[in-house]
């Protein structure tokens, strides 16, 4: 019989906005962030099964520090970076993932310099961190390991993602109040605007790096998605992609991801993409994934799942091994994917 995939929703403890998730490396957790209570939420995953199998969730901070953004560090094994978007400030928590009930530990905590405002995505390379700074519209640049040395880069309106291209080196941020994408070059500090085509959409929101290039989604507006994605290669130039089943020509496209190494998702390249109602409550919440060929030049598939809780403006996504778990901003709640 052919395989088929299940989509279940995992209930979280309640709060108006749950944002970020990340997966703990080697070890069966996800960590989830809510933005309205400041609650960081672990997740024990089934080491055989992937299913969420136990939910806890933690104050990491005071209520209205507004905690957002998630990343697993390198440099600290085991610890993962997290921003305080009201507070402004940056951590380094342990999140003590070989006990579910145990709480997470502040081990570090930075204040955002040089007057920015609103850490909201953050990225580790190296001893540097890339923190988009939504409310001064700014995107900065720190030495974690020498706090005083940092730089900040002027962006539009509001800049979301950050993420460095594998192949050129250079940073590319999403900015989805001015519908740009942001180059930076970081080591003569040069920036640059690059619109996105109006026939293509707007709202440029996630943006990652992966497969030889950047990859960003475009949001759409109040009244529609285009379905559009796009590759930018080293040059920063940008191919655009289109889904072309009816369900996703008009999704309005949130985030996306690639499979972490040794998925069974298929033979074929692939790239997740989210469809979101966030902005338009004519857009579907839908899963997408996306099979390439060999040269992730050309589209040669495309698989979709609706969330069974639609209007729930779907967030994040994190593929694993065999599943994928979406975050559910407004209605406290995970979804997961999974192959049978």
């Amino acid at each position: 019989m052919p395989c088929r995939r299940s989509v279940v929703e995992h209930r979280l403890p309640p709060a108006e906005e749950t944002h970020e998730i990340v997966k703990l490396p080697d070890r069966p957790m996800a960590l989830v962030s809510q933005m309205s209570n400041s609650h960081l939420v672990k997740l024990a995953l089934d080491p055989e099964t992937e299913q969420v199998a136990g939910v806890r969730a933690f104050a990491l901070g005071a209520a209205d520090s507004m905690l957002h953004g998630l990343a697993v560090s390198s440099r600290h094994p085991g610890r993962i970076w997290a921003t305080h978007e009201g507070g402004n400030r940056l951590l380094l928590v342990d999140p003590v993932a070989d006990a579910l009930d145990a709480a997470p530990r502040v081990e570090r905590e930075i204040a955002v310099p040089g007057g920015g405002r609103g850490p909201h995505y953050v990225s580790e390379y190296g001893d540097m961190l890339w923190v988009t700074l939504k409310e001064s519209d700014q995107v900065l640049a720190l030495d974690h390991t020498r706090p005083e040395r940092y730089r900040l880069f002027q962006a539009e309106a509001h800049p979301i993602f950050a993420a460095q291209h594998p192949v050129s080196g250079e940073f590319y941020v999403s900015q989805d109040g001015a519908s740009s994408v942001l180059r930076i070059d970081p080591v003569s500090g040069r920036t640059a605007q690059m619109p996105v085509p109006a026939d293509r959409g707007s709202t440029p929101v996630g943006l990652i790096s992966g497969a030889g290039a950047a990859w960003v989604v475009l949001l759409g507006t109040a009244q529609a998605g285009t379905g559009t994605f796009g590759r930018i290669d080293e040059n920063g130039q940008i191919a655009w992609h289109r889904l072309s089943a009816p369900q996703g020509r008009s999704a309005g496209l949130l985030h996306l991801a690639f499979d972490p190494p040794g998925a069974a998702h298929g033979r074929e390249p692939g790239l997740w993409l989210l469809g979101s109602s966030i902005v338009s409550d004519n857009a579907q919440d839908l899963i997408v994934r996306v099979r390439f060929d060999s040269s992730w030049t050309r589209i040669i598939g495309e698989e979709y799942a609706l969330l069974p809780t639609q209007r729930c403006k779907a967030h994040r996504l994190l593929p694993l091994r065999s599943s994928v778990l979406v975050t559910e901003l407004t209605t406290a709640t995970v979804a997961q994917w999974t192959r049978c």
